[in-house]
C-alpha cells in the first residue's frame, strides 16, 4: 500500500532502507520528512526510492556487494562515495533537471551518503546483481560491447539523459496505485526493469571512444562550463563562442560534454530553461505564456510540446497542481 508523508526518525530509517544501513546519528532525532522505501523485487533485483526533505545533517553508510546500480535523480543533490570514489548525484536547485547515473561495482564497496538539512531529495535506485543476469539464462553477449565493458568496469560511472517516458514511469513508482502486495510488486518490477533497460540501451549506444572517460583537466573544464551555462550568460551565445570561452574547439567541447552529461550543450541549455519554467509554474503561479517566455519560446504551443517531452506532463497540468 502507499505510504503517507511522515516524520522518519533515526531508529526507524535502517528498517526502511538498504540492509546493513548504519547512521552517524543513531538516536531518536527527526531525520527526514516524507517517504522512503527499499524493496527486494526479485532475486538480484532491488529498488530503493525516497521522496523526502532532510531535516538534519547526517551520514549513512553500508557495504554494497557486486552489482550495477541505476540511479535516477529527479530532484535535489547528494554527495556520496562508493569506496574511494566521490560523486555528486543530481543537480543544485539552480539547474534542476532529471539525471541518470549508472555505476558498476564488481567487488564489495562501502557506500556513504551525506544528508544536508533543508534538501529535498526525489530519487530512484534500481540495482541488478550478477545473480540476476545469470538467472536470465545467459550473460551479456560479446556483441554488446559497450554494455560488457561497462559491466566489467569497477566504479566508472556513466551519465544518461532519462526520456520523458521514463520520467513518467518514475513518477508512477513514487506514487503507485494502492494494489495489494503481489500486484504492487509486479507493478514496481516492470517499471524498475524499464529503467535498467533504458540505461543499458543508452550505454550500448555510446562509442568506444566516449567510454574512455574524461581526464581530470577535461572534467574541471566542463565544471567551469556548467557554471557559465547555469549563470544564463551564454544563453544567446554560439557554440563556437562558448568553446572559445573555455579554451577548446567546438567539436571537442561537444564530444566531451556529451560524455559528461549525455546530451549536447544546447540540449542542456534547453533542459535548464524548461526546468526554470517549471519552477515558475509550480512556485510562482506563473501563467503558461509567461513560463514559455522564460524558457525562450515565442510560441506557447511549441513550449508545451517541449515541456511535455522533457517532463512527461503538460505545463497546464503542472499549473493545475499548484
Amino acid at each position: 500500500m502507499n505510504q503517507a508523508d511522515h516524520i522518519i526518525r533515526g531508529d526507524e530509517l535502517p528498517a526502511m532502507s538498504r540492509p546493513g544501513l548504519r547512521l552517524s546519528n543513531e538516536d531518536d532525532d527527526r531525520l527526514l520528512y516524507g517517504r522512503v522505501k527499499w524493496a527486494q523485487l526479485r532475486d538480484g533485483l532491488s529498488l530503493h526510492w525516497s521522496d523526502c526533505e532532510e531535516l538534519q545533517d547526517f551520514v549513512t553508510e553500508n557495504v554494497v556487494g557486486p552489482r550495477v546500480s541505476f540511479v535516477l535523480f529527479l530532484q535535489g543533490q547528494s554527495r556520496v562515495s562508493y569506496g574511494d570514489l566521490p560523486l555528486t548525484l543530481g543537480q543544485p536547485a539552480s539547474r534542476q533537471a532529471p539525471e541518470g547515473v549508472a555505476v558498476s561495482m564488481n567487488e564489495p564497496v562501502l557506500f556513504r551518503r551525506q544528508a544536508r538539512r533543508g534538501s529535498h531529495i526525489r530519487k530512484l535506485v534500481v540495482s541488478l546483481t550478477p545473480d540476476w543476469f545469470e538467472g536470465r539464462g545467459e550473460g551479456v553477449g560479446s556483441s554488446d560491447g559497450a554494455i560488457r565493458r561497462f559491466m566489467d568496469s569497477h566504479l566508472a560511472p556513466r551519465v544518461w539523459m532519462p526520456s520523458a517516458r521514463l520520467l513518467t514511469l518514475a513518477d508512477q513508482m513514487l506514487n503507485p496505485p494502492g494494489y495489494d502486495t503481489l500486484l504492487q510488486g509486479l507493478y514496481l518490477e516492470s517499471r524498475a526493469l524499464d529503467i535498467a533497460c533504458e540505461a543499458l540501451i543508452s550505454l550500448g549506444d555510446r562509442s568506444a571512444s566516449a567510454e574512455q572517460g574524461l581526464r581530470p583537466q577535461e572534467y574541471r573544464r566542463l565544471q567551469r562550463l556548467l557554471a557559465l551555462l547555469d549563470s544564463g550568460e551564454a544563453d544567446d551565445w554560439t557554440l563556437e563562442r562558448i568553446a572559445r570561452e573555455v579554451g577548446v574547439n567546438a567539436t571537442t567541447l561537444q564530444r566531451q560534454f556529451r560524455l559528461f552529461k549525455g546530451m549536447t550543450v544546447f540540449e542542456y541549455q534547453r533542459a535548464r530553461r524548461l526546468q526554470l519554467a517549471r519552477e515558475a509554474l509550480e512556485r510562482e503561479g506563473a501563467s503558461v505564456n509567461e513560463a514559455a517566455w522564460r524558457a525562450g519560446y515565442n510560441s506557447p504551443a511549441n513550449f508545451a510540446t517541449a515541456f511535455k517531452r522533457q517532463f512527461g506532463i503538460s505545463p497546464r497540468q503542472v499549473r493545475a497542481r499548484v
